[in-house]
């Protein structure tokens, strides 16, 4: 009986010892799963800030943009709301007055002014120049004036002044000494050779001589 008595218990333990193996079993595994949720919330987590981040950029970007808008905008309007000024330059042959910050520029064509690689005004020319001088003397009175000689980008061949350089000094020259001689002051003039360092879209506005007041 004692023998048993004795197995019986050791049966009983053994069923015990089982029963806490597959509890923990069971306790390993959920741990296991709740783990796996965990990780799989924290990704989701990780791409819903992702997300957010991203969505306040383009926000940003788009308040940017409509901010950038709303000021040309207003620019335009201002712009359209101002009557138009006249540079003083309009209907002179061969002239085109154009505003510039701080300046205003009476543009001359200078196949108007002067043959292929000469320097010499052309007696047509002097009609134009001559209103030039007027307008110089009465609306723009005691401003500095720069006057500017521009070539195209053909290279010297046939002119004695060698190159575009001194070809577009001695015709901005030119055109100062003729403006002095119709009145214009020559202490508020200078003079300046681009020669063909700023063209135009064509090799004809590329040749040109620019008289350009400072307003400030």
């Amino acid at each position: 009986m004692r023998n048993v008595s004795r197995v019986m218990g050791l049966m009983a333990l053994l069923m015990l010892a089982l029963g806490a193996t597959g509890c923990n079993n069971k306790i390993k595994d959920e741990n296991g799963r709740l783990l796996n949720e965990n990780a799989a919330l924290r990704d989701q987590l990780a791409e819903m800030e992702d997300a957010l981040q991203s969505a306040e950029r383009q926000r940003a970007e788009l308040a940017a943009e409509a901010s950038r808008y709303r000021q040309e905008n207003q620019s335009l309007q201002s712009r359209a709301s101002q009557p138009q000024q006249n540079t003083g330059f309009e209907g002179i042959s061969g002239v085109k007055g154009e505003f510039r910050p701080g300046e205003v520029a009476a543009v001359v064509e200078g196949d108007v002014l002067f043959d292929s690689g000469k320097v010499t005004l052309k007696a047509a020319a002097k009609a134009s120049l001559d209103k030039l001088a007027g307008v110089l003397n009465s609306q723009y009175s005691g401003k500095t004036i720069r006057i500017e000689g521009h070539t195209d980008t053909d290279p010297i061949k046939k002119s004695e002044w060698k190159t575009n350089d001194r070809l577009a000094c001695e015709r901005a020259m030119a055109v100062k000494e003729y403006l002095s001689s119709k009145g214009v002051d020559g202490s508020r003039m200078y003079v300046a050779g681009w020669g063909p360092n700023k063209p135009k879209s064509s090799k004809a506005q590329s040749r040109r001589v620019e008289v350009v007041v400072m307003l400030q």
